[in-house]
């Protein structure tokens, strides 16, 4: 995470500035790792890079290797944890934005994460 930008401003700009296509998204932003805080964990995911919070979905794949790899951690207790997601992608989907609050004007942004894993390099504090 930065201190200086957004890196989720700069991924959710980028698939907007190109209509909601993501397969527009540069290859080697799709291959970047994410670093986040787990801002919640139940009943939403949510994580943030300090600017700005995003609902994250995850795959079977993704918790079945979290699961074999943190046998003692279940993913509702990573909240206030930092995680890197490894492999994701966008999908841009239409929703009834009454009942996803993460939403707007019937249109959801999701990040989709098909790896990821704790870090436990250091705490870290929001500040904002």
């Amino acid at each position: 995470m930065s201190n200086l930008e957004s890196s989720f401003k700069y991924l959710f700009t980028e698939v907007f500035k190109n209509n909601g296509d993501v397969s527009k998204i540069p290859e080697k932003l799709k291959k970047t790792q994410i670093k986040c805080f787990v801002k919640e964990s139940y009943p939403y995911f949510l994580v943030t890079d300090d600017f700005f919070y995003v609902p994250i979905y995850f795959t079977k794949k993704a918790v079945d290797q979290f699961k074999s790899k943190f046998s003692n951690v279940n993913i509702t207790d990573l909240k206030s944890q930092v995680i890197v997601i490894t492999d994701w992608h966008l999908e841009l989907t239409q929703v009834n934005s009454s009942n996803i609050f993460t939403s707007y004007a019937g249109v959801e942004l999701k990040l989709i994460a098909s790896s990821f894993k704790i870090d436990n390099t250091k705490k870290i504090t929001l500040t904002r």
